[in-house]
């Protein structure tokens, strides 16, 4: 199993000084003590995505400790349509820049046309059953890999409602707001569209690729869904349209937009039981959280152009050895490159015969 990501190299980052690691397998065991510095290197990887990584970290929290006034700096190298292509960010003076074969990109997303990361840290799983704002973030995310404008849309309409609120306020021209409203009821539908196509997908996916994992029944409700799923496109434009017009004071004095795909709620069931995930075991949250994350893995590898990359951070030590078991027989099937952390080798002893293992121990990477 050739790897897709074939070089790390970190400069003060975190907990290291220097780091340079050459991957010669599609599983990448980490292991050693807590604190060793494992989860810095999945933490270095995650770096190359639009967002600030797996800890979402302040940019100057990174600075190796042992240097903290030099900016770090970490490069990757990837095996891509044949071809070597060096991907490099930094943050010099806290600003963040980032290369593609030494050529800058103005767009961290850029990183996501060529390379595309998910992962499972602590603590993920309570994303079904905590803040509905985080649980909207994480699947829009996971909905911005299947649709590269997602991301753009979510933003602009965010533009856009912001601005139809100070027009209200200062009491501007009719047309003006006419104009505003029409835009976000579009990005809205646009929204909408990309979002229940990538949950027939992945429903698809479920059906096609059977799991010894719990899977989730997944779905979307709100002022727009309830639009969008009545009516044509055309005729949902003109009814959402007229309903941001119906509502324009009352959104004013609330300082919101309540016809908004910004405020739709992701809902996640037991897919036998019909339980919402709130109501289901810590152990069923995080069997959904895998098969999930298994699922869009596919999708990535059969939808979409660019590498997907999984880093499973600390996730063997929840799982019993049949689930375990279970876990690297899909991993293997699905054919993407992941990066696995754990404090005891013993956890990853179906990988033995295929994975690249370092053990870690006061930030040294020893390969065994």
């Amino acid at each position: 199993m050739e790897p897709d990501l074939l070089r790390l190299g970190c400069r003060n980052f975190r907990s290291y000084r220097t780091l340079l690691l050459n991957f010669s397998s599609k599983f990448v065991v980490f292991y050693g003590e807590n604190g060793a510095g494992k989860t810095n290197v999945l933490e270095a990887i995650s770096m190359f995505s639009s967002g600030r990584g797996l800890r979402k970290a302040p940019m100057a929290d990174l600075n190796s400790v042992s240097s903290p006034d030099f900016s770090w700096r970490l490069e990757l190298v990837l095996h891509l349509d044949g071809y070597k292509t060096f991907l490099s960010t930094a943050a010099p003076g806290g600003r963040r820049v980032a290369k593609i074969d030494n050529s800058n990109i103005n767009s961290l997303s850029k990183f996501e046309e060529i390379f595309w990361l998910l992962w499972v840290a602590p603590g993920m799983d309570s994303i079904f059953s905590g803040q509905g704002v985080d649980r909207r973030g994480f699947f829009d995310h996971l909905v911005t890999g299947y649709d590269k404008e997602h991301k753009a849309r979510m933003k602009n309409l965010n533009t856009l409602q912001k601005e139809r609120l100070q027009v209200i306020f200062w009491k501007k021209d009719e047309r003006w707001l006419q104009v505003l409203e029409e835009k976000i009821a579009m990005e809205n539908v646009k929204i909408t569209k990309a979002r229940l196509e990538f949950i027939e997908l992945l429903h698809r996916t479920f059906a096609d690729h059977p799991s010894d994992f719990l899977r989730p029944k997944i779905s979307i409700s709100g002022a727009v869904e309830k639009i969008y799923e009545a009516h044509s496109e055309e005729s949902a434009l003109l009814e959402m349209a007229a309903a941001l017009k119906k509502q324009r004071f009352e959104d004013a004095e609330r300082q919101t937009t309540q016809t908004s795909a910004l405020r739709t709620f992701w809902r996640t069931t037991h897919d036998k039981t019909n339980l919402e995930a709130t109501n289901c075991s810590m152990g069923e949250q995080k069997a959904f959280l895998i098969s999930l994350i298994l699922a869009v893995a596919r999708i990535y590898r059969s939808h979409r152009a660019g590498i997907p990359t999984l880093l499973l951070d600390d996730l063997l030590v929840h799982l019993d050895e049949v689930n375990r078991r279970k876990l690297v027989r899909e991993l293997i099937s699905i054919d993407v490159q992941t990066f696995f952390t754990g404090t005891d080798l013993d956890l990853f002893s179906d990988l033995s015969d295929v994975a690249q293992v370092y053990h870690v121990e006061k930030s040294i990477c020893t390969p065994v």
